[in-house]
Parts: structure tokens; C-alpha cells; sequence
């Protein structure tokens, strides 16, 4: 099964799931960096198309990438990928594609909605991405109910990534346990 890091921009999927795939020796593959590689850079494409065509495009990219998969891979997924309320229906089969295809994995740095908020969005602002507090702060805390909720695996974390991998290893066999109990 495909290991699928989930959460907000900023949680740490990319730097977590580069390190979680060297350590299970899958194949890491970044939803964004692709879209950037074989479609367009994110932001312009967003500039040139909307939201709306890039949750389609970014849907299909997904789609096609499992379809390629030999093996396992871990794959780091956009923020909006499963959260947003913009085309729930794209949303709901990005969901039920997850479900199907692997175990997913919630990155989030506080299970307080305060705390995640302030964490998230100080990172985002540090990126370079000419984004705007207020508007992060709000799209965060608009979806914070949503990625709470989401994840085979859920881990809350503001450790260093290499012990995020470990508490995500750890994770990962429970929830292997658990599912090989449950048939």
C-alpha cells in the first residue's frame, strides 16, 4: 500500500516524505513538485486558470501517477487536495482514491486549532510565496476540522522531521496491526 502524507501547506509532508521514503525504501513522489514539472508552476497556473481547473488537473495528475506505480511509494499531497470547499465532488474521489490506494498520514504540528494555526502560517509567510496573513489564517482554520479529521495516521508534531519519520514508522505498524486484526 502507498503511504499518503496529508495536511496544510507548511506541515512538513515534502521534508518528512523525502526522509519517510529513503527509510522504506519506496519511491517519493511531491503532488506539487510534478504538477510543476509536467503541467505548470502552481502559482501561474492558478494566476492563468483558477482554483477550479487546477483541483481537476491536480486530480487527474494524481490519478495518472498511481496508475504508473510499480511499487509502493510515498507521496506527499497537496493542502487542498483533500480540504477544500471548492468542487466537493473532486474532493470526495480524491478521498475515496486515497481510501483505496494506501494508508494516509496526517501531518499537523498542534491538535489546537490556535497553536496549528500560528505554527502553519508562520511557515507558509516564510516561504516566499507573497501570501497574505489573514487570508492564510482564515483558509487554515477553514479546513482545520476537515484535516483533523482525515488520516489512517495521525501525527501531531513540532519535532524534528527525522523523529516525525520515526513517530510516522511507528504509526504506520499500529495501523498495520490494527487492519490485519480488524479482517
Amino acid at each position: 500500500m502507498h503511504v499518503l502524507l496529508i495536511g496544510p501547506g507548511g506541515a512538513g509532508k515534502s521534508t518528512v516524505g523525502a526522509l519517510l521514503a529513503q527509510r522504506l525504501d519506496y519511491p517519493f513522489i511531491d503532488l506539487d513538485t510534478v504538477f510543476c514539472e509536467r503541467i505548470a508552476n502552481i502559482r501561474d497556473y492558478l494566476q492563468t486558470h483558477g482554483y477550479e481547473s487546477y483541483l481537476e488537473q491536480n486530480a487527474a495528475l494524481f490519478a495518472s501517477l498511481l496508475n504508473e506505480q510499480e511499487k509502493n511509494a510515498v507521496f506527499a499531497l497537496s493542502s487542498g487536495f483533500l480540504a477544500t470547499d471548492i468542487r466537493p465532488d473532486i474532493v470526495q474521489i480524491n478521498r475515496q482514491r486515497v481510501r483505496e490506494c494506501g494508508v494516509s498520514v496526517l501531518l499537523m504540528p498542534y491538535k489546537n486549532v490556535d497553536d496549528a494555526c500560528r505554527c502553519i502560517v508562520g511557515r507558509q509567510l516564510t516561504r516566499g510565496f507573497g501570501l497574505e496573513r489573514h487570508k492564510e489564517e482564515r483558509k487554515f482554520r477553514q479546513r482545520f476540522g476537515e484535516y483533523s479529521a482525515l488520516g489512517d495516521v495521525q501525527i501531531f508534531s513540532v519535532s524534528p522531521p527525522h523523529d516525525i519519520v520515526e513517530q510516522t514508522v511507528q504509526g504506520l505498524a499500529r495501523f498495520s496491526s490494527m487492519s490485519r486484526v480488524s479482517r
